[in-house]
């Protein structure tokens, strides 16, 4: 009987904190896609708040990291529109760091129920045999390393694994700077009206991205019929 109340307060408490976070992302999202249609307006917005534009962009890389309510992609060019590659490119990582310690600590209070409210078991057996794996922090830097991969899942799932907080950490902040930087340099020529490298980036980006998916996917249906 205890437990079965303890299970009702669990999933009660989930719930909440879920719908919370659901209802900031709703109220972020219409305001920030119109936005994003006008980059231009975005950055004079942001650049109202001083420094405090950079934190709010930094909070809402680490709600995408979350939710995935916007691709990571257009907010990292936007924060290279707004900020530049390098200064774009920090507030980036510092966004998916936040976003990771909010997974986890979620994952490591209420288990296997919170990932359920985002991926269903079926993709979570997919990458089960990631916890066997000795060089499972090896995997995880090339997976966040390649772009295409996706990420979303492994960042959800990564706590179920021997990889503390603080090493998962390093390992994909270190591994996500070639992909983020992309995006930002992108942005950043976009402000600077540099149409045609613009352009560049985005494709052998694009093209990057696509092998970097099937690389992805070839490698689980192996490591699958290897079972």
């Amino acid at each position: 009987m205890e437990t079965i109340k303890e299970n009702k307060k669990l999933i009660y408490q989930l719930s909440i904190a879920i719908l919370i976070m659901a209802i900031i992302c709703l109220l972020l999202y219409k305001p920030f896609e119109h936005l994003l249609n006008n980059p231009e307006t975005l950055k004079n917005q942001l650049d109202q708040f001083g420094n405090w534009g950079k934190l709010i962009l930094a909070l809402i890389m680490a709600l995408q990291v979350v939710f995935v309510f916007l691709p990571g992609e257009i907010i990292e060019v936007a924060s290279g529109f707004c900020y530049g590659t390098f200064e774009g490119m920090a507030i980036c990582l510092l966004g998916a760091i936040i976003g990771t310690v909010i997974i986890y600590w979620f994952v490591e209070k209420y288990g296997v129920r919170f990932v359920n409210k985002f991926f269903n078991q079926e993709k979570l057996n997919e990458i089960s045999f990631l916890k066997k794996k000795k060089n499972i922090e090896l995997i995880l830097f090339i997976i966040f390393f390649i772009p295409g991969t996706p990420k979303d899942i492994l960042t959800y799932f990564a706590p179920f694994t021997r990889v503390n907080l603080s090493t998962f950490l390093l390992i994909t902040t270190v591994a996500r700077i070639p992909s983020v930087i992309t995006s930002t340099i992108g942005g950043d020529a976009l402000f600077n009206q540099n149409y045609h490298f613009t352009i560049a980036v985005f494709v052998i980006t694009g093209i990057i991205s696509i092998i970097g998916l099937f690389t992805y996917k070839y490698y689980i249906n192996r490591q699958h019929k290897n079972l």
